[in-house]
């Protein structure tokens, strides 16, 4: 079968396109695609780009919050890894928005309406002023 989804790697990252509508089975197959791949160990930027999908409707904030969780436990020995979430459906958008909130990612994370825009933040170096948020800072500073 054809997952919905295409995994390109870069010179110090990776780039991936979902199509179509995305199930929560086959966004975590992504993310083990890209962790287990060798030249995982060495990327400093994730792009995921949903310009082209949508999130299946069974996806709940629950299921994020336990993908957010389990991936944090793979993704914590790269601290300086950022990952920028390109998508411009509202639910997509809501979706990312929440990940964001949890606070549990291991990286800095932002969403962006364009390829483009991601890829200017992650040329800014975000990292720099990124310190892992606690849930009280991120609620006091009302994203």
């Amino acid at each position: 079968t054809t997952m919905p989804y295409r995994i390109r790697w870069e010179g110090h990252g990776v780039y991936r396109r979902f199509f179509g509508v995305v199930t929560l089975g086959e966004f975590r197959e992504a993310n083990k695609e890209m962790r287990t791949d060798v030249r995982y160990e060495g990327i400093r930027y994730i792009i995921s780009d949903y310009l082209e999908a949508q999130p299946a409707a069974d996806i709940t904030e629950l299921d994020l919050k336990t993908c957010a969780e389990h991936e944090r436990l793979y993704f914590y020995s790269s601290p300086d890894t950022v990952h920028a979430i390109v998508a411009t459906d509202p639910k997509e958008v809501a979706l990312a928005r929440y990940y964001e909130s949890l606070g549990v990612s291991p990286y800095c994370v932002a969403d962006f309406a364009t390829v483009a825009d991601a890829r200017g933040w992650i040329a800014s170096n975000p990292r720099l002023g990124w310190n892992r948020p606690t849930q009280d800072a991120m609620a006091a500073a009302g994203s």
